[in-house]
């Protein structure tokens, strides 16, 4: 069980690993998101990033963020997924294109040069969780960025009682850096965040490969 990527990055990239897909983030999904957000409102909401006083609120419609990520993802910048379920498997596989957004999770901050590190935040449909759907997709986004993007470091910032994420990091065994004070301005304030991070030598044999090995999600044993 594992992943299988390309030799070389180039976006589009649809990603997978059993149920688990990664698929590039459209405009054409906003219809899906808007939805998907809102049945998710209670279960995201608290930690849904806000816009703080003085700033352009116009990016933060799906629209305008949606074509801002396309941008970023052609330089080299992001890589906005959706992440998806898909139900047919083992049996069959279904195309990335047609499974419906389960959640997002979104590479961003890409820096190259000497630096050679980014950012990742992540959200998932209540639907889905406990499944181990979320430790599976952030596991195929770092081993992507490392193995085929060539970066040394990934990082994930986490509200310290955002205890569902928390959780996901733990089952993958990124490192605890410590607190950022007023790092981003979440439900209307600026709040201070967890910091995790991995490095490609963390992990010579793969996150994802680490993560299946030690503390498989159900599907991944067959049940």
């Amino acid at each position: 069980m594992g992943a299988q990527f390309p030799s070389r990055h180039r976006w589009p990239v649809d990603l997978r690993c059993g149920p688990v897909v990664l698929r590039p983030l459209r405009r054409s999904d906003a219809a899906q998101w808007q939805q998907v957000r809102l049945r998710n409102a209670a279960w995201n909401g608290p930690w849904d990033a806000t816009v703080p006083p003085g700033a352009d609120r116009v990016a933060t419609r799906f629209p305008q963020m949606a074509k801002a990520w396309e941008r970023q993802a052609r330089m080299g910048q992001a890589l906005p997924f959706v992440i998806c379920w898909d139900d047919s498997w083992p049996q069959r596989e279904t195309r990335p294109r047609r499974l419906p957004m389960q959640g997002q999770m979104t590479v961003s901050n890409i820096v190259g040069g000497s630096a050679q590190f980014a950012s990742v935040g992540y959200w998932v449909d209540e639907a889905i969780a406990g499944r181990g759907v979320m430790p599976t997709a952030l596991a195929l986004g770092v081993d992507y960025c490392f193995q085929v993007m060539g970066l040394h470091r990934i990082e994930v910032n986490i509200r310290p009682e955002n205890a569902k994420s928390l959780r996901v990091v733990e089952k993958l065994g990124l490192r605890d850096e410590g607190v950022r004070e007023r790092y981003l301005h979440i439900a209307g304030d600026w709040r201070d965040h967890r910091s995790f991070a991995v490095c490609a030598e963390d992990v010579p044999e793969g996150l994802l490969s680490r993560y299946l090995a030690g503390n498989p999600p159900r599907w991944a044993l067959g049940g």
